[in-house]
């Protein structure tokens, strides 16, 4: 008994049952908090969108005498490996995410490598024809809405109606429209 003559019995299953009600009443609490937070950045940048794509290496038709005999095969006669496609993407997806995920849908070869110091993706190979197939400046370089950023695909998030193309340059981008490489000159 306590002080007041009460038992100690009673006053233990009160402090039990409120406690538990405490306990149950703070879960609820923290239940719809995180429910109501999981929500927040729900507008419309987490919807994705739309972009296209397409491929192409038509510069290669121009430098055939460069291009190595045992990949002839791959260059398609009018340079088109996947003309514009739209494809619908989810929010915080990347270029090279549309590129791996078209190239598959499509059955095109594609080949990376992850690179560390730019944590970033490089795109090797496309359709077979990887970088130095048709020269010492020759690969793959990717534009968005025709600007050609300079860092990874793997690094540039995709944004609603944003155009993507993968062009095979022969002169480190001066043929395919890259400013960049005619300011370099």
């Amino acid at each position: 008994m306590d002080r007041n003559g009460k038992k100690w019995k009673d006053n233990k299953m009160f402090f039990v049952k409120s406690r538990t009600r405490v306990t149950a009443a703070v879960c609820m609490v923290l239940f719809l908090c995180s429910f109501l937070l999981s929500g927040c950045g729900g507008g419309a940048s987490s919807k994705g969108g739309n972009c296209t794509i397409s491929i192409e290496c038509s510069t290669i038709l121009d430098h055939m005498e460069d291009l190595k005999e045992t990949k002839k095969e791959f260059v398609p006669q009018d340079g088109w490996i996947l003309k514009e496609t739209q494809v619908s993407f989810k929010s915080g997806e990347t270029v090279f995410d549309i590129l791996k995920q078209i190239c598959g849908e499509q059955g095109i070869h594609m080949a990376s490598r992850y690179t560390p110091l730019y944590k970033s993706y490089y795109v090797e190979g496309i359709n077979q024809l990887y970088e130095f197939d048709c020269g010492k400046n020759s690969g793959w370089m990717y534009s968005v809405n025709g600007k050609y950023p300079n860092y990874g695909c793997s690094s540039y998030r995709l944004e609603d109606g944003d155009k993507i193309e993968w062009r095979y340059t022969c002169n480190l981008g001066s043929d395919v429209g890259d400013q960049y490489a005619e300011d370099g000159k």
